[in-house]
């Protein structure tokens, strides 16, 4: 089954300035899920959604699928829905499946998408399947609400971990899901219930148990995170 895989990446980050194109190894970060993206085979076609400039040229260079992002997409409240509607209606339309893939994020693990892909061949009755990762000791009834003056009262509930209930988060690493439905529901041609996280990707969504590690960059401890990560990796391997 053909997949799009929409890589997003646009300019303008807050937390950690041009995060997408920061280098780890020489790479930008964005350059690892690209490569990830490539390797996945013949029947996954790699579209680049971009405002970045530096990113432009590079995709150029390599002969990358790229798309100009349009600049109304661009902005810090833009979701994210608006870009992959643009790839999937200018680029996307003979592919019934649809991968979004965050630039960066670089830990990137090519079983984790074959997990999501054929487990979506197979359950035809779902409209998704997305990475989750047990939150482990970032668990919700171990948080505080921010405050740097004083720590705020909280009531103790569990000091074991293993105590705790099980929470899951989506790790950002792997969203496949049906274009024809999430491109019809985002031009209001079929209603959905926006009360609910990610129901523009459907109703029945299979979430993809993982523990590998997977980096979210949005800070400048995340990038060297990442980086550890990532060398660590290339020196066991070689």
């Amino acid at each position: 089954m053909k997949v799009l895989s929409i890589i997003c990446a646009r300019a303008g980050s807050k937390g950690l300035k041009n995060k997408c194109i920061a280098k780890i190894n020489n790479k930008m970060v964005v350059e690892y899920s690209i490569e990830y993206s490539l390797s996945l085979g013949d029947d996954v076609k790699t579209v680049v959604s971009t405002d970045i400039e530096v990113l432009i040229e590079y995709c150029k260079k390599n002969n990358i699928n790229y798309i100009r992002r349009n600049s109304d997409f661009c902005t810090e409240d833009s979701p994210i829905d608006e870009a992959i509607a643009e790839v999937i209606e200018k680029q996307g339309t003979d592919c019934p499946l649809c991968s979004l893939v965050y630039g960066n994020i670089p830990t990137r693990y090519c079983d984790i998408f074959f997990e999501a892909l054929s487990f979506m061949e197979v359950n035809k009755d779902f409209d998704a399947a997305i990475s989750m990762q047990n939150v482990e000791k970032y668990h919700p009834v171990w948080m505080f609400d921010f405050n740097d003056e004083v720590l705020p009262k909280d009531k103790e509930v569990h000091y074991r971990r293993q105590m705790l209930p099980q929470k899951m988060i989506h790790d950002g690493h792997t969203l496949l899901f049906k274009s024809k439905e999430f491109f019809n529901k985002y031009k209001g041609l079929v209603p959905y219930d926006t009360e609910y996280i990610y129901s523009i990707f459907g109703d029945r969504i299979k979430p993809i148990i993982n523990s590998k590690v997977i980096i979210d960059i949005d800070t400048k401890k995340e990038l060297e995170l990442a980086e550890a990560v990532i060398t660590n990796y290339k020196e066991r391997v070689n």
